[in-house]
């Protein structure tokens, strides 16, 4: 089974510290600007899509990486981003 982009991108945040770093970074781009950032990255996905990964996903998460997100992880910037709270 292949991963879709937004899989790639979501397990590539959780288990891979240099996608991490680089998304940390471009977290710091104005929001105008990070769209275009992920892309050079390899990733094309649209807020849905990542919206449904994460929704899937999150419960999964071991806790020691979720310890690594910090107080406003994955699913709440996704979600308020979006207006989908859990």
């Amino acid at each position: 089974m292949s991963l879709t982009s937004a899989e790639r991108f979501f397990y590539g945040i959780m288990y891979n510290e240099e996608i991490r770093g680089r998304c940390l970074k471009i977290a710091a781009l104005p929001e105008r600007e990070r769209g275009a950032a992920i892309r050079e990255l390899g990733y094309s996905f649209s807020p849905g899509e990542l919206d449904s990964v994460v929704c899937r996903e999150f419960y999964r998460i071991p806790d020691k990486i979720l310890k690594l997100l910090g107080p406003g992880d994955m699913r709440d910037i996704v979600m308020s981003m979006w207006g989908n709270y859990m």
